[in-house]
Order: C-alpha cells, then sequence, then structure tokens
C-alpha cells in the first residue's frame, strides 16, 4: 500500500474545483452577471458538529468550496446518530497526535502530543442517515459508540434582512479605524502607500442572480480591508506579496473576505471578476502544494486581526 501524500490530495481537490471554475469561464457563452460559482457561504463558517468546532483557514475555505456548512468525520457521524455509506464529501487537514512513550499527564493518563497532520474523510450532513440498528448490522465496519437516543439535527440559519447586516457589519468596519474613503468611480483598491481603503459607493452595487446589493458590496469591502491588515503595523504580509506575487494576495484577501462574510452572517460567492486570477492559482497550485494552506493560514490571521480590533474583544491597559 502506497503512502498517501496528505497534502497533495489536499491540495488536488481544491486545485480540481478551481480548474471546473476555468473550464466554465473559458466557454465561449460565459456570462459574469449570471454565472454562479460552485461554492459559496452560507453566512456562517462550516462546522463539525461533532468536535463542535468552526473551521478555520484553508479548511474553512475548502468546506465553502464543497458548499457544505455542517460536517464531521466517519466516527463523529455516528456519535451523532447518522450512518456514512458513501465516499467522503472531501477531506480536510487534521493534526496528527502521537502518544510519547514513557510520559503520562498529572492525572497518570497517557501523553499525547500533536506532530504535523493529516488528511481527514469528512462527509457533509447531506450525505449521511440516521442509524438504527437494523442497518448498523449491515455495515462492515463497527461503530466505537452507541446510538444516541435523541440524534444531533442542524441549527435553522436564518437569513437576516439587509437593514441588520448593513448596521452590525458597519459597526463592525467603523470599529477597525482603517482609513476609508467612498467615491463615484466605481473602483474599489487598498493604497498600501496611503494605507487606506477606497470603495465605491453602496449605491453603486447591483444585485446578481447570486446574491444581493448589499452582498455584493460587503463581499467587496471585507476583501479590502483583508487587504488592508497586510501592513507592516498589522498582519506584514508585504514579504509574502514580493515573494509569491500579486495573485497571491488576491488569493489571501479573496479567502479571508469569504470567511469575514461568514463570521458576519452574509452570505457570498467567490467575485466573478476575480476568475482571471484562477488561471495564476491553478500553476501555482501545481507547482506548490502548501500554496493554498499559506494562504488560508493568512486569511485566518486577517481575519484574527480583524475580531481583535472589536471593543469586546480588547482588554483595559493594567
Amino acid at each position: 500500500m502506497s503512502k498517501i501524500d496528505h497534502t497533495a490530495r489536499l491540495n488536488d481537490q481544491i486545485a480540481d474545483k478551481l480548474q471546473a471554475i476555468a473550464d466554465a469561464v473559458s466557454a465561449p457563452d460565459f456570462d459574469p452577471n449570471s454565472f454562479e460559482m460552485p461554492f459559496k457561504s452560507t453566512g456562517c463558517r462550516p462546522y463539525n458538529p461533532d468536535t463542535g468546532h468552526a473551521a478555520t483557514g484553508t479548511n474553512a475555505f475548502t468546506a465553502m468550496m464543497m458548499g457544505v456548512t455542517f460536517y464531521s468525520t466517519y466516527d463523529g457521524w455516528a456519535r451523532l446518530g447518522y450512518q456514512v455509506t458513501d465516499s467522503a464529501t472531501f477531506y480536510l487537514a487534521m493534526p496528527k497526535k502521537f502518544k510519547v512513550d514513557g510520559e503520562k499527564t498529572a492525572s497518570g493518563e497517557d501523553e499525547w502530543r500533536v506532530g504535523g497532520f493529516t488528511s481527514k474523510a469528512v462527509w457533509s450532513f447531506e450525505s449521511v442517515t440516521l442509524r438504527t440498528p437494523e442497518s448498523d448490522a449491515k455495515l462492515k465496519r463497527g461503530h466505537k459508540s452507541a446510538i444516541p437516543a435523541k440524534p444531533w439535527t442542524p441549527p435553522a440559519i436564518k437569513k437576516r434582512s439587509d437593514v441588520d447586516t448593513c448596521a452590525d457589519v458597519e459597526t463592525f468596519i467603523a470599529n477597525l479605524g482603517a482609513t476609508i474613503t467612498h467615491s463615484d468611480q466605481g473602483r474599489a483598491y487598498y493604497a498600501p502607500a496611503l494605507d487606506a481603503v477606497t470603495m465605491p459607493r453602496k449605491e453603486l452595487f447591483h444585485a446578481t442572480s447570486t446574491r444581493t446589493a448589499t452582498e455584493a458590496y460587503y463581499s467587496v469591502y471585507l476583501h479590502e480591508l483583508t487587504h488592508w491588515t497586510g501592513h507592516k503595523s498589522r498582519c506584514n504580509r508585504s514579504d509574502d506579496r514580493s515573494k509569491r506575487g500579486y495573485a497571491f494576495e488576491e488569493l489571501v484577501a479573496e479567502i479571508g473576505a469569504m470567511l469575514m462574510c461568514a463570521d458576519l452572517g452574509i452570505e457570498t460567492s467567490m467575485r466573478t471578476d476575480h476568475v482571471k486570477y484562477i488561471g495564476n492559482w491553478l500553476a501555482a497550485l501545481k507547482s506548490d502544494t502548501k500554496y493554498i494552506f499559506s494562504a488560508g493560514k493568512l486569511a485566518q490571521d486577517a481575519c484574527n486581526h480583524l475580531h481583535r480590533l472589536q471593543p469586546e474583544n480588547q482588554t483595559e491597559a493594567a
């Protein structure tokens, strides 16, 4: 049995999704105004109900690419009262744990540490079925847990009104203290030399078949604010930008915007005007399997920085 290249496995599934977009974009009848990306945020972070953890970084981006909000492992779904019968929906990066020989914890249990990562098969909620004694008996693989009396059920994700979304996100953005200018020119950008963001006025954004004008506006806004976090006084990504190029920073900002939209309850999909970068991303993924993981980590760092600037996350000076 050949050894699994976990980095390549995780990388390839993202490349396959991006390739599907690239193929659609290159079609003669491609219409950027009606094209629907094969992945998007549903207004919350992808979430593993078994562990109680929301996905971060590249894992969150991967789940969004697959259109999945709730996911878990084979045994995770079994503990939640469900069984897996089909092949995995996709793979996520999971920390690899190993037992330290001869070492015990303070309570006398075996000492476990984390070293590296592995790729773990996960399934979406839509791909599993309820466990029953009869269905368990038919499975070749046994379960490590009893069938719960009450299986887990997904919480309802209530779509907020544009009014509520605007109020909450505007407050979040105001708390950042960023220099922001709105203009009628219709161009959004971050100027590193000025350390300032320029945004088109909200009235210039229009609804499409896949998102409202409000969702489009804040998706672009959060993309530019992710660029803003790259300043040397914040997350300092200038070296990464110069080494990997403009397309890499655009990928960081694209992932960061999607993660922030999920955190702030905004439904969004990848911006169609950024499909021009997909060729660059695909080329980089083929030559550097860690490219997407580097971008995902930096995007998560950017999100963490934006959240740290909120008053509820500030600690008073002693």
